[in-house]
């Protein structure tokens, strides 16, 4: 067993037990650790050195607890803890069994465009849910979003937030680099260290409906959706409201774009 294996066991006590090592998230490594036949499996998430030397440990698995009984909603999984194993700090949740939108894309393309409204309606009422509760999700990537049958989940919701807060001040702009995948992080918190917000999460969901409908993220010499994918016409607004560089421009928080989503000329895809 490796060292890191061995330290992770011994934090998570005597009931549980490191099964295996899963794909890296980013600079995150992943483990599946069993425990009580009555539990769920856990995916444990290892947090780069950097940013696990620098941090309070006690403070991250406080605000850890408090954002759990916060993100009460079926398709938001929900932190269960956060410790110190050694040098490093790490955080759990349930493991779902499936697969990510990440590795869905990477096997298949594209998705049909069906397909692609119903996971972004899924996505946005799990966000909206988080927003309504002041709680922006500050890292929404194909990695968080979990494909589990028939049932869409987002994950990681406002852990970027909880590790900001137990970092030193003069290094919490460390997070986005360390942990956020730049092309789904909005103009403003990239260049300008802007904090995360509902308008920041909507950006990253105009980005995730545009890998969804070509296989690829946007970019500045990238074409517009309606230039590669035949679309409707409202859920081109939609895309373009969200991708807008300005965020008052934005759909305020997801409840407002899930509007758009949910009008009756929506089901005409």
């Amino acid at each position: 067993m490796s060292e890191l294996r061995a330290a992770l066991e011994n934090a998570l006590g005597p009931m549980y037990r490191v099964e295996r090592e899963v794909r890296p998230v980013g600079n995150c490594r992943l483990f599946v650790a069993v425990g009580p036949l009555t539990d769920p499996e856990l995916l444990v998430k290892v947090l780069p050195g950097e940013l696990s030397l620098a941090m309070d440990a006690r403070v991250f698995e406080r605000e850890l607890v408090l954002l759990a009984d916060r993100l009460g909603h079926a398709q938001l999984v929900a932190p269960r803890g956060a410790g110190r194993a050694g040098s490093i700090v790490y955080h759990t949740r349930r493991f779902i069994e499936g697969t990510t939108l990440r590795a869905w894309l990477a096997n298949h393309g594209e998705l049909p465009l069906r397909q692609t409204v119903d996971i972004l309606r899924d996505v946005l009422v799990a966000l909206a849910h988080a927003h309504r509760g002041s709680i922006p999700h500050g890292d929404l990537k194909p990695e968080n979003v979990l494909l589990a049958g028939r049932r869409v989940l987002v994950a990681d919701t406002g852990i970027v937030d909880a590790i900001t807060r137990a970092l030193p001040s003069g290094i919490a702009s460390a997070v986005n680099a360390a942990l956020c995948a730049p092309a789904y992080v909005a103009p403003e918190r990239r260049n300008g260290g802007a904090p995360t917000g509902p308008r920041d999460d909507i950006f990253a969901v105009g980005v995730l409906l545009h890998e969804m409908l070509t296989g690829q993220p946007p970019t500045i010499q990238a074409e517009s959706l309606e230039e590669v994918r035949s679309l409707p016409p409202w859920l081109a607004e939609l895309a373009r409201r969200c991708l807008t560089p300005e965020p008052a421009e934005r759909w305020p928080d997801a409840a407002a774009a899930l509007e758009q989503v949910s009008r009756p000329n929506s089901e005409t895809v």
